[in-house]
């Protein structure tokens, strides 16, 4: 969007309630086209088109699937079962890259952006602690799969070893349910706070800790150093652009898969114990995690 502001056109984003909320603010846009509730998929080609139509556009330009279907595989993609080294060699792309040949548009600006108003962001600082090393702790991305079954253990050892460390948790509802950290060094926020105040934490933290979710993208548009638990995604893929990285890619026969998990235990192999994605579970290893908190901490 920078890059065609900076063009000169007008900016017209259509989007449901919930990503206004994450583009909210942004400069670039003119106006939202607000949907009340999701298009059926059968519905999509026809609704774009009387959307076309009704504002007749210089230019258009649909971001639906833009990623998930260029370089992470859909279950319906014949490739979605082809040998590993094919799937690498098709999906590790990284995704500005490809967002930018989807626009057909040189120039672009290789790393996010996200704006927030005065209050969000001193809504976010409220649980910040002075004088701490601040790390936030995404739990989970959108699904199974994009959960660190170690989450525990490593921040147990972190709060172990650094006594200046307050670590802040956040996800969705459900992840209140990993949330066993009663140490007063612990703040979590999981299902209380709004997806944008989770993204707003980024830039005042000094350390972020995720998988692949909207919270890693979100500490890509700052400085603040960021660890991405990257099982099913790459470097390549991710955080290729980001400043101050310090990510992980899971090391196991199956991963990086390049492919979209809609039900990981029949899409992925799951471990017994964990009952998570074994990209995550045996892929990553805690003292792996460990050790590179320790790296950024000690920087």
């Amino acid at each position: 969007m920078k890059r065609f502001h900076e063009l000169g056109y007008e900016i017209i984003f259509n989007t449901n309630q919930r990503g206004k909320e994450v583009f909210e603010h942004c400069p670039y846009i003119s106006r939202f086209i607000l949907e009340s509730k999701d298009v059926p998929l059968d519905q999509l080609d026809e609704y774009w088109a009387k959307l076309k139509e009704e504002i007749k556009p210089d230019i258009y330009v649909n971001f639906s699937e833009s990623i998930e279907c260029n370089c992470a595989l859909h279950p319906v993609n014949s490739e979605y079962i082809y040998p590993k080294k094919m799937r690498y060699e098709r999906g590790n792309r990284n995704y500005y890259d490809v967002t930018a040949e989807w626009a057909k548009l040189d120039g672009c600006q290789k790393t996010p952006e996200i704006f927030f108003s005065e209050e969000e962001e001193t809504k976010a600082k409220i649980y910040i602690k002075e004088g701490k090393f601040n790390i936030l702790w995404a739990l989970s991305g959108s699904g199974k799969q994009k959960v660190y079954p170690w989450s525990e253990y490593v921040i147990g050892q972190v709060l172990k070893d650094f006594d200046d460390v307050h670590i802040i948790t956040v996800g969705d509802y459900k992840c209140k349910l990993l949330e066993t950290f009663p140490s007063e060094h612990v703040t979590n926020l999981s299902g209380e706070i709004p997806m944008k105040i989770s993204m707003a934490l980024t830039k005042f933290v000094n350390l972020v800790v995720a998988p692949d979710t909207g919270v890693l993208h979100a500490a890509g548009c700052f400085d603040t150093p960021k660890i991405g638990l990257l099982g099913h995604t790459t470097i390549e893929n991710i955080t290729k652009y980001f400043k101050n990285d310090y990510s992980i890619e899971a090391e196991c026969e199956c991963a990086p898969c390049f492919r979209l998990i809609y039900d990981h235990d029949i899409q992925c192999p799951v471990d017994v114990v964990t009952r998570a994605a074994w990209c995550m579970t045996h892929g990553i290893p805690a003292e792996k995690v460990y050790d590179r908190i320790r790296q950024v901490r000690q920087h």
